[in-house]
């Protein structure tokens, strides 16, 4: 499990990624269970314990409850075992004849992807006291996610977040602070504090603080369960987060609650698109994008979260149909009409 054979493989997976799109997304892929065997093949011979952990919960979640190619049927056996011919003769294993082509292109695809993953996971996780779910969390849900933000900023994100962040003032707590991009955007006399459930992205947030010179509370804990006392914080900020949280309306609760008389909450997230065709393709791709992207709700009602919670919104921007969206919310208790709605998100589009 080289560097090399990284190099080897990453500009097949690069080829094959469109099929890899198709046996997810598109009426008439091949079916679930012979992807999932497929790469659970894979995996058998590389055995990235990670890798395997991962794909035996999503082969459950398909109706594969099982790995034992004799307890298999025979069309799941075979995509088993070419997943094993893929780990053992290379990428140009032949696939089961009794496939169609465009079946076979898409289990090709599969093999390729888990080739890869195992690759990378029996690299770089190693061996740890850590169950293997645990290393996949940290490895990919830090740096491969602190990657892709950092891509999204340079493509315009990063006003966004200076708008949203920018704008909080005062004493201000960011539920799921994950590694800190936001830190740089927060007024210097604001006092920051922020909880995320990942340790592993609050050792890169503490870094990030360290060298921005800001002295921050960070603490391990979850967005439904805040351990703050009542009426903490002027401002809560949040920016793609929602999206992930597992009981939303009870992480809005306890932004209610911890949120001081008059204080707001400004949110950048991921909603679902105001236009019809667009929200279509989002629910189609919702449960391909909540497996590999640890739960992640794309189709999102974000607007009426927010208002069922107790909030008035009395601010928001979006931006590409309502894919993303800002808003600055207070609690409708709270709300005095047109004074409270002088807040603003005022700078260049993202």
């Amino acid at each position: 499990m080289t560097a090399a054979a990284l190099r080897r493989w990453l500009p097949i997976l690069v080829r094959r990624a469109p099929h890899l799109g198709t046996a997810y997304l598109v009426p008439g892929r091949v079916h679930p269970r012979l992807r999932e065997a497929t790469m659970l093949g894979v995996t058998s011979v590389n055995r990235c314990r990670a890798c395997e952990a991962v794909h035996r919960r999503w082969a459950r979640s398909v109706g594969l409850a099982t790995a034992v190619p004799a307890a298999l049927s025979t069309s799941e056996a075979a995509a088993f075992a070419y997943g094993q011919a893929v780990a053992t003769d290379g990428p140009w294993a032949a696939t089961p004849g009794f496939f169609s082509r465009r079946h076979g292109r898409e289990l090709r695809a599969a093999a390729t992807v888990m080739q890869v993953a195992n690759l990378v996971g029996n690299r770089y996780l190693g061996d740890t006291d850590e169950s293997p779910l645990r290393q996949v969390g940290g490895w990919c849900g830090v740096r491969l996610y602190d990657l892709g933000m950092l891509i999204a900023d340079r493509l315009g994100l990063r006003r966004a977040r200076a708008r949203i962040a920018g704008g909080a003032r005062g004493d201000v707590l960011e539920i799921g602070i994950g590694t800190g991009r936001n830190l740089s955007a927060y007024p210097v006399r604001s006092v920051v504090h922020g909880i995320d459930p990942n340790e592993r992205a609050l050792r890169r947030s503490r870094r990030r603080a360290r060298a921005l010179g800001r002295v921050v509370g960070l603490v391990v804990g979850e967005a439904e369960v805040l351990p703050y006392p009542d009426d903490s914080f002027d401002v809560i900020v949040g920016t793609l987060v929602l999206c992930s949280v597992g009981d939303v309306g009870a992480a809005l609760r306890e932004t209610r609650r911890v949120l001081r008389p008059g204080g707001t909450v400004r949110f950048l997230e991921h909603a679902r698109a105001d236009t019809r065709p667009v929200a279509r393709f989002q629910r189609r791709l919702a449960p391909a994008w909540a497996a590999v992207a640890g739960g992640c709700r794309l189709d999102h009602d974000v607007r009426r979260a927010i208002t069922d919670a107790g909030y008035r919104v009395i601010a928001q921007r979006s931006h590409a149909g309502g894919v993303v969206i800002e808003l600055v919310a207070i609690d409708a208790q709270s709300f005095t009409g047109p004074d409270a709605a002088r807040e603003r998100l005022d700078g260049p589009a993202a």
